[in-house]
């Protein structure tokens, strides 16, 4: 898979911080997706594809992962979902794990002209929570493989641990997401791949 500049193995270490845990990826995401800058440049493109996408948040990400403040409080969290994250925030999720609109379409269930219209407005909580779910999973991958295209391929890989599902099938819901972070969380403490 191949996203933006090319990745060479391990070449994303210093930005995977080795166990930062859920709080602190979050700080991390919301920063990113919360970006004023970010959202205006992915607003500004004149041709949506999720590679450009992701050149732009892989610089973000690389930006905002040394200036991330305490992590905030889970009903913090709660309160941006409900309110709603930028629209943007589908778009940079989606090119986190995601190769094309097609793939952020189905993941979403959402007509690409309505993820347009959703740009520099608030999406609803249900995509605002898939949206973090995907980054989540995707920074969370990273963490445990030290490097982002691993992360991307886990998200694309069939996993026995997972019942033969794809961890991007599974965070489709909240406790497909739980499942995923689990069985991450089990090969970072050295259990069965």
């Amino acid at each position: 898979m191949t996203v933006g500049a090319q990745a060479q193995p391990g070449q994303d270490a210093q930005w995977v911080s080795g166990g930062a845990g859920s709080a602190s990826i979050d700080a991390w995401l919301l920063a990113v997706l919360e970006d004023e800058e970010l959202r205006q440049q992915v607003r500004q493109l004149k041709k949506v594809e999720l590679a450009t996408v992701w050149q732009l948040t892989r610089s973000f990400l690389l930006l905002r992962h040394s200036r991330v403040s305490a992590p905030p409080d889970p009903l913090d969290v709660h309160r941006r979902l409900i309110a709603g994250l930028a629209g943007e925030s589908l778009l940079v999720s989606s090119s986190m794990f995601l190769d094309t609109l097609s793939e952020a379409e189905d993941f979403f269930d959402l007509s690409f002209k309505t993820i347009k219209s959703r740009l520099g407005r608030a999406l609803d909580t249900a995509a605002s929570e898939r949206a973090l779910r995907g980054a989540r999973a995707t920074l969370t991958a990273a963490e445990v493989f030290g490097d982002f295209e691993a992360a991307r391929t886990y998200m694309h890989t069939p996993n026995y641990a997972l019942g033969g599902h794809t961890p991007s099938e599974l965070i489709k819901t909240s406790e497909g997401e739980r499942i995923v972070l689990n069985e991450l969380q089990t090969q970072a403490e050295g259990g069965p791949l």
